[in-house]
This record gives structure tokens, sequence and C-alpha cells, in this order.
């Protein structure tokens, strides 16, 4: 009896510590977290697929925090210290030193303005803080003709020279940069640079609305990315449709969500670098799908501006670009635009709208 109370009492301790240790790792672990938080004026989101320890967890979610300050605290013109602040007031064009992440930008942004003609700009802001969109706007009032012509004379892509050893050069020393159209796009990117440098092969990374994804969801399936309905009211996530991805960035720019209105007319935060003008059409989003972020979320608002026609020119001479284009119709219908691989790329689900019945 006494053998076989102790084969018990042996049998009951093996069980009792494996439910203690196991119960303590169960605890310990999170399935496909969820990172969430707030930068460059918007937010963030990330979800990860894979069972990770909570140690690992947070050392991740400093590090995504960490990347993003920095990025913010060199490319935002709403901070007063912020790298891009010192760059634009300092009257001068003398070579100045800035980091990794702001000359890698303002390079791409000079790429994609010579490549769409002018159609997408990185000098804009004193044009955008005339119109009421900028970080230094001091009215509500809409800018005159004669005010936008005399600060169009300041503004210019070629104004800005990239060189070596991450130096940036004005050719004019009072041009200034404005990088918000595109450094949201490239915070994903240093995002997906980070999870994949970290091993993870299934992730979903989304800044404001911008899109980043590698591999599957839980489920074992392709992501899928909401593109919402622009005729949407505020706070509504209505969906013109669902695009479903296994790699690639997916951003959008449009005039739904960030306008001023006056007199009857919406004018679009997008402004036109050839006219000096804010956006005033019936084109109300566009949806570009590339490779990497960066490149969507700049040819995003560079196709805006070009519209659909000419939009649709650039993307067919593109092989790396597809776009979805939005437009309202008189009768207050949506018609979708889409470039020839868009739809087979994304295997885009178009959702009807409630409100178009």
């Amino acid at each position: 009896m006494e053998r076989k109370q102790l084969i018990k009492s042996a049998i009951f301790l093996i069980l009792l510590i494996g439910l203690i240790f196991g119960g303590s790792w169960r605890a310990n672990r999170i399935d496909n977290p969820l990172f969430r938080g707030e930068t460059m004026g918007t937010t963030y989101s990330i979800r990860l697929i894979g069972i990770l320890h909570k140690k690992e967890t947070g050392r991740l979610a400093e590090k995504m925090d960490e990347l993003l300050l920095e990025l913010n605290q060199s490319m935002s013109t709403w901070i007063k210290e912020s790298q891009i602040s010192k760059f634009n007031h300092t009257l001068s064009t003398e070579p100045v030193v800035v980091s990794e992440s702001f000359y890698t930008v303002t390079k791409k942004a000079l790429q994609l303005a010579k490549k769409s003609n002018g159609a997408f700009d990185p000098t804009l802001q004193p044009l955008l803080n005339a119109w009421g969109f900028g970080s230094e706007s001091s009215t509500e009032s809409l800018p005159s003709s004669q005010e936008i012509n005399r600060i169009h004379d300041q503004i210019g892509w070629r104004k800005i020279e990239t060189l070596s050893g991450n130096r940036l050069r004005k050719e004019v020393d009072n041009v200034s940069l404005a990088l918000g159209a595109i450094a949201k796009g490239h915070g994903v990117d240093l995002l997906a640079e980070l999870l994949i440098n970290e091993g993870y092969t299934n992730w979903f990374i989304e800044v404001g609305g911008e899109v980043r994804v590698l591999g599957k969801n839980s489920d074992g399936v392709p992501w899928k990315i909401g593109i919402q309905s622009p005729d949407a009211h505020f706070l509504d996530i209505s969906l013109h449709g669902i695009a479903q991805l296994t790699a690639g960035s997916v951003a959008t720019s449009g005039s739904y969500r960030n306008y001023k209105e006056k007199g009857g007319k919406r004018y679009a935060h997008i402004l036109d670098p050839r006219t000096g003008q804010a956006m005033f059409s019936n084109l109300l989003s566009v949806s570009v799908l590339s490779e990497n972020c960066m490149d969507s979320d700049g040819w995003a608002t560079a196709l805006y501006v070009l519209g659909v026609d000419e939009g649709l020119l650039l993307v067919e001479s593109n092989p790396d670009l597809e776009a979805l284009f939005i437009t309202g119709t008189n009768n207050g219908d949506l018609k979708a635009s889409y470039s020839s691989g868009f739809l087979e790329k994304t295997d885009y689900q178009p959702i009807k709208n409630p409100r178009q019945e």
C-alpha cells in the first residue's frame, strides 16, 4: 500500500508541476499580437501572426515606437525642433546633413516629382500654409490669386538637390519641404523592414490608412484590405470594396476627409503643384497598389492630381503600379475606373453601397 501511495503521490506531483508550468507558459504567451499607437498625427495598427512571449511582444513594441518617434521627430513640420522644420527655416544654400530617413524620403519624393512631371512636389509647404492645410497656417480664408501666384514662385522640386553623405541643398534659400504625402508610407516600410529582419513572415501593417502586408492572416488566407467608400460620412467605415493580398502595399489619397468648403465648393487638401490651386474635381479618391508603401503613398497623391485619364495612362506605362480611381457622378453615384491589372492582382471585391441602390 505504501508503494502504491508513493507512486500516486509522485504522479500527482508531476501533474501538478506540469499544470503550474503549463499555466505559466500559457499566461506569458500572446497569440497573434496586435500593436497599436499614435504617430505622425494619426494612428497605427500592426497585426503579427504567431505565438509570442510577452517579453518578445514588449521588445517589439518598444522598437516600433522608437522607430516611429524618430521618423516623426525628423519629418514633421508640426514639430518646431524637427529636422525638417530647422531645414525649412534655414535661409541658406549650403549643404545640410540630415538623417538617413529624411534623406531617403526627400530623394524618393524628388524622383516621384520627375516621373510625374511635377504632379507631385515636396516643396509645397508655403502653399499648404496659405490654403490653411499647413502646420503654419494662420487663416481660415482662401488665398487670393495674387497670393497664390506670389507663393507659387517660391516652390519647385528642382530647387532641392540631394548630395552624397545624406546631404540636402537648397538652390534658393527660401524653398521649404513638406513630406507628409509620402512620409507615412516610409514609416510603413520601416516597420516592414523591422519585422522581416526579425524573421516574421505573416503580418499586416497600417499607418493612417496606408497598408503593407506579407503572408497570410490567422485563418491562413490572404490579408483583406478595405478600400473606404469616399462618399461615407465622418466616422462612417462603409467600404467600396476589399482587396486581398499576400504581399504588397495599398495607399489611398482623396478629397473626402480633409477639405475646405467655401461658396458651395469643396477644396481638397491636395494641391496641384503646377498651378498652386487646391484640387476641385469629381475625382474622390485614388488607391494605388505597389510593392512598397512609400511608392503607393506618393503615387496616390500624384495620380489624384493627374486625374483619371492622364493617371491611368501613366499607371499603364509603369509595370510596378496598379490603381483604382473613384469618381462621383452627376446623379450622386460612384464610378470606379481600374488599371488593367488591379482587379486580378488584388482579387478586388466591390461592395455595393446601399446609398447607391
